[in-house]
């Protein structure tokens, strides 16, 4: 009687195993995830620049979720169908982060700033809490994720940032004053475009294999840059399939923060 008991349990055993998910079993914890940092969506000429239209098409066929940096002062011309067409990414998993309310080049004691770097604290904190407001009204999207234009930031967008509590990811953080938010790193030689807006695959390749061990990987790109030459959408394009060869995971910043924050 033992003996047959034993044998139902072992039968048991077997069967439980076979139920489990071969990827719980056997997780893909060898190659690094991976942000697609999308930048630099606003509204023009009335419609969605070709280049992001391509750019995520090309995304949506391969099943790889990428990120749009979303320039937030386009929310104050945009009209239903930009909104529309922001609301649709969002429900399919992109990011909409926030990269500035307007991108621009204020002047600040007869030079030339940026959006973060440069101005003071009240400015900074105003603008970040702008964009915040936009996306929240005009999309019902509550941004988690910042990105400076032109990754541009310092002492003041620290102390600005803590004021904005929805704000939880900080990509390419510059400045070393400390932060609450969670910071993912810029690696200069892992990078779609090299330089800016010149999609290289070689060149991204090289870098990748140095860094192939990073627990994840945040590459820039600008989709505008790409639509009107045919080599450099195709670069972007080699980058992405040989990614998917490499079998990395793709993410967006903050399911990677909640991810980093469960496993604490």
């Amino acid at each position: 009687m033992q003996k047959k008991t034993l044998l139902v349990l072992i039968a048991m055993l077997f069967f439980l195993a076979a139920c489990i998910s071969p990827k719980k079993l056997a997780p893909n914890n060898d190659k690094p995830y991976v942000v697609l940092k999308l930048d630099d969506l606003w509204y023009e000429h009335g419609l969605v620049h070709p280049g992001w239209q391509k750019a995520v098409d090309y995304l949506n066929e391969q099943k790889v979720i990428g990120t749009i940096g979303l320039i937030c002062d386009s929310l104050e011309d945009g009209d239903s169908t930009y909104y529309q067409w922001i609301k649709q990414r969002h429900s399919e998993g992109y990011e909409i982060w926030h990269h500035g309310y307007c991108h621009c080049k204020p002047t600040a004691d007869g030079a030339e700033q940026r959006e973060f770097r440069g101005m003071d604290y009240d400015y900074q904190l105003e603008n970040l809490m702008k964009a915040q407001h936009l996306a929240r009204e005009k999309l019902g999207i509550i941004m988690h994720s910042f990105g400076a234009p032109y990754n541009s930031t310092d002492d003041f967008t620290a102390q600005a940032m803590a004021q904005i509590p929805d704000l939880k990811v900080w990509m390419y953080k510059e400045t070393k004053t400390p932060t609450d938010k969670f910071v993912l790193p810029r690696i200069a030689e892992v990078n779609i475009e090299y330089p800016v807006h010149i999609p290289d695959f070689e060149q991204f390749k090289s870098g990748y294999e140095q860094f192939i061990n990073e627990p994840i990987l945040v590459i820039q790109g600008h989709p505008r840059s790409w639509a009107e030459d045919k080599n450099r959408f195709e670069a972007f394009k080699q980058i992405v399939t040989f990614l998917k060869s490499e079998g990395v995971r793709f993410t967006t910043p903050y399911v990677y923060y909640q991810m980093q924050k469960e496993n604490l």
